[in-house]
């Protein structure tokens, strides 16, 4: 078949040479090379080339009129690209693709009273695109008592307070930049075999070559492996944000609870050493005596269970057990102390706020304390102590690491083996999946371990988790089989039929499942570990849309599944493993890219590591020419996948349920984490294919080229072998606990650029 015949015509600028499918969009499109703005706002007469910015910028004008003088509207990245710019800090562009904005010869932007560098909020146009054009238009509300109640506080040191948090924030490129001097614009080189460029290289670096890399860069990925934490490696909000979480948990307790406590001398914001955990330039002064006390709490009975649990693991120790304690009664004052219900409701609180979006596989809406298993509410806990604003919550919950890790691989419903045709067996034919509740809670409760143990713990704990207890993780989660995680047809069931509660435990099961194979990815990513799942047992479902897996009732659920999930939409019967052999396929036809699209930020950045998957047993094989197509071709395909996502679903419903800039104490569980950073995985995994590629020695390089495929093909006709590749590996040493290896490779790459 000739390309012209599957490949639609395309519409070609003559002054950036971008492509469009539709002559309007190209006409749309040259506007921005030119400087005519005739679109004006009525309010603080800005100008604009297109009226769909100008919209965008009606919804959140404040009628100050804009200044002509002394600053230049667009950015310098938007000026050298020859784009609109809206002229915000960052701006639209910049925000987008996480690239560091500047503004030169001009006044600094005025301090915003934004905490972080948000996204443009959807235009009529989106919204009625996915609403229905009988949509009322979106209306974005402006959440001042997020921003306000520290402000007025801190008065003149609040923009010291921002200044802090956007040092501690991996997502802020512009903090790391200014400290290594280090540029952004490196994207454009082309990695060869030797470790400076010629000038004939050099020359070779044209804006055809930039535009192979889509303009991004290595803000997150730098940052995730050079530090360790919780807060520093992922999204976990500002401290600023992290801080009102804080402060909103606590105003109830000022006017509720007033029975009396059972220990008047107990103060449940003060840590086991009996000091109060609350700074007091916040203005958050609650005096938890007698007179203010917590009631009579049914979780009170889930901390007694945890803390019995403690002292089982402390003073009846296995063999090689990692736990060091002594039980005695001030350790279990101490213990009583860190999980006792007041500490225990503001570290789930913490949990759902600042870590839930990175990692969400518990359902919060039907999330239910009685009901849930001791280990996993201890394993949230911990969790929820890391990520707290204060640093006396973090150092409390290292105590407990080793104790709660001992009392999760050692829960009887984590160890025991799956019967044959018992109800969670998932060669029955329909498997139980409320049966194997516990068995879910269970596996969720050592994933949470790994990930407090591998970015909280020592060295020691971190080469345990990842070379012993992760592979048992993996072991369970196997032994528990792929047929829970599936969702039946529910496109025709109603509420008479639907059963909430089944579509809770199978999501969670399916959730929890990618998250272990992502965990397993990112051992393979940065400490060069060879996996432990195969590609081929990926055979589960993939993660429903965010509006269905946040619903607060059956009903909101049932009704947001119809919407989204109907048969002919990829969540309907597609399993990983297909979306996998699809993407890399050579040729991905528009309308499929499209479907994909809507997979959504999760499932993208699973298919994105399933290619690293692919790129590390490339490199640690002996191969054939012609295997880096397919990675190549996944590659080529993700990236337009991705694009289409982000420019039609990322900022609306099902998947962006939350503006950035209208985020409270409590939305702030339903926003996207670290996942929006999930282009520089595609970005690494294109830079090691080409340094891969540079390092192929007895063939030539491979890029396709049909004549090396007709040649092995040959060979293999004549009974010849056919010819290997020998590849010098990329990363040389394995199973390293330090990511040092990779972060030097990202250097690397930085590096050259700037030679």
């Amino acid at each position: 078949m000739s390309s012209s015949a599957s490949n639609p015509v395309l519409h070609r600028c003559s002054v950036c040479f971008k492509t469009y499918k539709r002559r309007e969009h190209l006409q749309r499109h040259r506007t921005s090379h030119t400087s005519e703005r005739p679109h004006r706002c009525v309010l603080c007469n800005a100008s604009f080339q297109r009226t769909d910015v100008l919209k965008r910028h009606l919804q959140t004008c404040d009628g100050t009129p804009a200044s002509t003088a002394g600053r230049r509207r667009a950015c310098d990245r938007c000026v050298r690209s020859k784009k609109a710019c809206s002229s915000s800090h960052p701006c639209e562009n910049c925000a987008r693709r996480g690239l560091e904005c500047q503004y030169s010869n001009i006044m600094p932007p005025t301090p915003s009273t934004q905490i972080e560098a948000i996204p443009s909020v959807p235009t009529t146009e989106q919204h009625q695109m996915v609403q229905g054009f009988d949509a009322p238009p979106v209306i974005i509300e402006h959440h001042e008592h997020f921003n306000d109640p520290i402000r007025a506080h801190f008065g003149a040191d609040f923009d010291a307070l921002i200044q802090e948090a956007v040092s501690e924030f991996p997502l802020f490129a512009e903090h790391d930049a200014e400290i290594h001097g280090l540029s952004h614009d490196w994207l454009g080189t082309h990695f060869s075999d030797s470790t400076a460029l010629d000038e004939t290289s050099r020359t070779d670096l044209s804006c055809s070559s930039l535009s192979d890399y889509h303009g991004y860069s290595f803000n997150f990925l730098y940052d995730f492996t050079s530090r360790t934490g919780l807060v520093s490696s992922f999204e976990c909000g500002t401290l600023s944000q992290r801080l009102q979480v804080l402060q909103s948990f606590h105003y109830p307790y000022q006017t509720a609870h007033t029975d009396g406590l059972s220990d008047p001398s107990f103060n449940p914001f003060e840590n086991v050493h009996g000091i109060s955990i609350l700074d007091d330039n916040l203005h958050i002064h609650h005096d938890i005596t007698a007179s203010l006390g917590w009631d009579p709490d049914p979780a009170a009975a889930k901390m007694d269970d945890i803390v019995m649990l403690v002292k089982e693991v402390v003073t009846v120790k296995p063999r090689n057990s990692t736990v060091t304690h002594t039980w005695s009664p001030a350790l279990e004052d101490q213990c009583r102390r860190f999980f006792s219900p007041p500490r225990f409701a503001r570290f789930l609180e913490f949990y759902w706020a600042i870590w839930h979006p990175n990692v969400n596989i518990i359902h919060r809406p039907s999330f239910d304390v009685v009901h849930a298993k001791p280990i996993l509410l201890a394993g949230m806990a911990l969790i929820g102590a890391c990520v707290s604003p204060h640093p006396i919550d973090n150092e409390d919950a290292k105590m407990w690491f080793n104790c709660v890790e001992e009392m999760v691989f050692t829960d009887s419903d984590f160890c025991s083996d799956t019967e044959p045709n018992s109800p969670i067996d998932d060669r029955s034919p329909v498997p139980d999946v409320l049966a194997s509740k516990a068995k879910i809670q269970a596996l969720q409760a050592s994933y949470l371990v790994c990930l407090f143990q591998n970015w909280e713990g020592t060295d020691k704990s971190k080469r345990r988790i990842r070379r012993n207890r992760f592979s048992t993780v993996v072991s369970v989660a196997r032994d528990m089989g792929i047929a829970i995680a599936r969702h039946p047809d529910y496109t025709h069931q109603g509420m008479n039929e639907f059963v909430w509660a089944e579509f809770v435990a199978r999501e969670e099961a399916i959730r929890t499942f990618l998250w272990i194979f992502l965990l397993d990815a990112a051992f393979v990513i940065f400490n060069n570990t060879p996996h432990r799942i195969v590609i081929k047992e990926m055979g589960t479902h993939l993660a429903s849309p965010e509006a269905c897996f946040q619903a607060t009732s059956a009903q909101e659920c049932l009704d947001e599944i119809h919407r989204w999930m109907p048969q002919s939409s990829p969540f309907a019967d597609l399993l990983l493993r297909e979306v996998i052999e699809t993407v890399c396929c050579d040729h991905l036809e528009p309308a499929m890219q499209q479907n994909f699209a809507q997979l959504g930020p999760l499932n993208l950045f699973v298919v994105v590591s399933v290619l690293h998957y692919i790129i590390f047993q490339h490199q640690n094989l002996f191969g054939v020419e012609g295997q880096l197509v397919p990675i190549r071709n996944g590659l080529r395909n993700w990236i337009a996948m991705w694009e289409l996502y982000f420019d039609t679903w990322s900022f609306l419903p099902p998947h962006g349920m939350e503006q950035e800039d209208a985020l409270t104490p409590d939305t702030m569980w339903k926003r996207v984490g670290f996942v929006r950073h999930t282009p520089e995985y595609w970005l690494l995994g294109r830079l090691l294919t080409d340094r891969i590629a540079s390092n192929t020695s007895g063939a030539q390089e491979e890029r396709g080229s049909q004549n090396s495929l007709d040649h092995a093909s040959s060979s293999a006709s004549t009974g010849k072998v056919a010819k290997t590749i020998t590849r010098t590996p990329i990363l040389d040493k394995y199973d390293q606990t330090s990511m040092r290896q990779v972060n030097e490779l990202i250097t690397d790459f930085q590096r050259v650029q700037m030679e």
